[in-house]
């Protein structure tokens, strides 16, 4: 039986006095203030650990936290050719994991066994880094404690020279925004915009809160609004600001992290986003405090998308995404996040082509919406995505019929040339607005539904995992949501589909044999490895199918299963494991693709080799596979598919 660490009590008011006075006398804590000593203890886990039980190897285990010994002893010993080159042993108050968290891509660098019993804090990956980055000094600890003769560190990670490694700089992601909220002038809402300008002038700021009658924040005048609001429109700068104020504010919590931020303004498309201490504005971040960040920030690479006037420009632009997601990797930033960071981008190529081309086509002749499906639509995109998409219009007259189709017909056909052009490639099954098929009225678009759900069409379950996940790329809302509508209001009358749906999904099995071990791929371009990307389709199939059962508009998989939890139909552990499993598998898919790329060595792909993997990995991977066979069986009682 393997040593797992024994459960501990929950931390007490004594417990925790205990803590700080220990955290004080063990170094590097002890260049910590007080009150950060405080915040770290509430936020240590006690551990116990047997004699001989082994914590750590060196070059496989992927460290979730630094520890510091709080009893007893752990023996490190660090190989070299096989043979140990180093051993030490770490008393109380010795600490474990920072340089390989720093240094070596959070592999440990050692063997890491326990002498005898022990117990040891263990402090998560998360707020350690958030302390490289807010206390320097306590950084510059592990710098100066690196034996360059003794450790073996990865070439990502082997600056030799004592500074902290680019890696922290990645940790800027992990700040919580607090710390770069700026403070930003304030008027009242019936200050005149002449005012309210001088006032933006004087600060040297880019924007104005505007305040309401009890001197709470009800909105935002930013530079843009009033070259756009007041000099173009022409409006008098007599009138007060809260005419042309933006409200209500989108808002973030202080405490939140950055790319938390990032991701709420390029979702929303804003350059300003007050940051909220409780009810108390404590500033405004902009976008111009994250394109400080540099050129591999996310936010500089949307801009550079945004201010782009040429296809090759976006191009240009769009080829950096692999950096960018590499470098959010690496920072320790979750799949999911990751995910979405990838989706802003490409929502952003999406906007600028649009742009540029209704520019150059005219206004369109009635209203109309590009669709996105598959992972696009599901916004899971990884650096291997091809174009999924599809315009719906409005009916329009019969005589006006053949222009109205020509136009979208142009419209789809160069939108997707130019998104092939800037990297993102055609469909192979040319599923794309710029194939006649996909580009139709909305009467069409409900036939085509009303067809897949009713009809005894082969490919209708194939059709069910394309276009049942669709989502708005540009144009209007309202077409959407019709089509959403007219998609549920079919599956209410033909529930059978569903239970045809669940039927296939059960055909095929994670990629595990009965006794554990993993079943690759015996031929073709995978040959001797697991497609990850199978294994993940199952939990996409999973949430698809009571998503629809639930008449759920929502299509990402993981606020689809959050979903579920919340309406009862999952129950909190089995929530979690699948989650975790999922986004276990998003993340060892997106780490191996950007592995890929980095290497130089053939097309990025989805085919991942277990030998690549450390034995840690390779253990979490058959856990992720056992929680996707439970899942499995939930769809098996639920539509009374009694399959072996």
């Amino acid at each position: 039986m393997e040593n797992f660490p024994r459960q501990v009590q929950p931390v007490g008011f004594g417990q925790l006095g205990g803590r700080q006075a220990f955290l004080r006398a063990a170094t590097p804590f002890d260049l910590l203030p007080a009150a950060e000593i405080e915040t770290v203890s509430a936020n240590l886990t006690e551990l116990n650990h047997p004699k001989n039980h082994i914590l750590f190897v060196q070059e496989e285990t992927i460290l979730p936290h630094v520890i510091i010994v709080q009893s007893g002893r752990l023996e490190r010993v660090i190989e070299e050719n096989g043979k140990p080159s180093v051993k030490e042993i770490l008393g109380p108050q010795r600490i474990y994991g920072g340089i390989s968290l720093l240094f070596n891509n959070g592999i440990s660098t050692s063997t890491v066994r326990c002498a005898e019993d022990v117990t040891v804090y263990a402090l998560d990956r998360e707020n350690f880094l958030r302390l490289c980055v807010k206390h320097p000094e306590f950084a510059r600890f592990f710098s100066r404690s690196m034996d360059e003769g003794r450790k073996r560190l990865s070439p990502a990670g082997a600056a030799e020279d004592a500074r902290v490694p680019e890696h922290v700089a990645d940790a800027f992601m992990w700040k919580p925004v607090g710390d770069i909220a700026r403070g930003f002038p304030s008027c009242p809402a019936r200050t005149s915009i002449r005012e309210a300008a001088e006032l933006i002038s004087a600060s040297g700021r880019s924007a104005i809160v505007v305040l309401d009658e009890q001197s709470r924040p009800a909105g935002l005048i930013t530079d843009d609004d009033l070259r756009k609001k007041v000099i173009v429109a022409g409006m008098s700068p007599q009138d007060s600001v809260e005419t042309i104020m933006s409200g209500p504010l989108i808002q973030i919590s202080s405490q939140v992290p950055v790319f938390e931020a990032v991701l709420t303004m390029m979702r929303r498309r804003i350059k300003h986003l007050p940051v909220f201490a409780g009810e108390r504005i404590q500033g405004v971040i902009t976008e111009r405090d994250l394109l400080l960040e540099g050129t591999q920030s996310p936010v500089f690479l949307v801009h550079e998308i945004q201010n782009a006037r040429e296809t090759v420009q976006l191009g240009q632009a769009y080829a950096k995404l692999p950096e960018v997601v590499t470098r959010l990797l690496s920072s320790g930033l979750r799949a999911g996040h990751v995910n979405g960071i990838i989706t802003a981008i490409t929502d952003a190529v999406l906007a600028r082509v649009m742009e540029m081309t209704l520019a150059d086509m005219g206004s369109p002749p009635a209203e109309f919406a590009f669709l996105l499906f598959g992972s696009e639509g599901r916004k899971e995109q990884t650096l291997k995505t091809d174009q999924d998409n599809a315009i719906v219009f409005a009916d329009v007259a019969e005589q006006d019929r053949e222009a109205v189709n020509r136009y979208f017909l142009e419209l789809g056909t160069r939108v997707c040339d130019q998104l092939h052009e800037i990297g993102q490639q055609h469909c192979e099954f040319h599923i794309m607005a710029k194939n006649p098929d996909w580009c139709q009225p909305l009467s069409v678009w409900k036939k085509y539904y009303r067809k897949w759900v009713i009809s005894d069409d082969p490919d209708r379950i194939l059709n069910a995992g394309i276009f049942f996940d669709f989502r708005l790329g540009h144009g209007s809302p309202d077409l959407v949501a019709q089509l959403h509508s007219a998609l549920f209001a079919e599956l209410a009358e033909w529930p059978g589909l569903l239970r045809h749906m669940a039927r296939n999904s059960l055909h095929y099995r994670p990629p595990l044999g009965f006794f554990g071990n993993f079943v690759l791929q015996e031929k073709g371009r995978g040959k001797g490895a697991l497609d990850i990307k199978s294994a993940m389709r199952l939990v996409v199939d999973f949430g698809r199918i009571y998503a629809m059962q639930t008449q759920m508009t929502e299509t990402n998989t993981v606020k689809r299963l959050r979903a579920l939890y919340d309406q009862q139909r999952l129950d909190k552990e089995a929530f979690d494991d699948l989650v975790h499993a999922y986004e276990f598998l998003m993340h060892q898919r997106l780490r191996h693709q950007s592995r890929v790329l980095e290497s130089g060595r053939g097309e990025v792909n989805n085919y991942l080799r277990p030998v690549d993997l450390t034995t840690i990995d390779q253990q979490a991977l058959k856990e992720a596979f056992k929680q996707i066979r439970v899942a499995q069986a939930k769809l098996r009682v639920d539509f009374f598919l009694y399959l072996p």
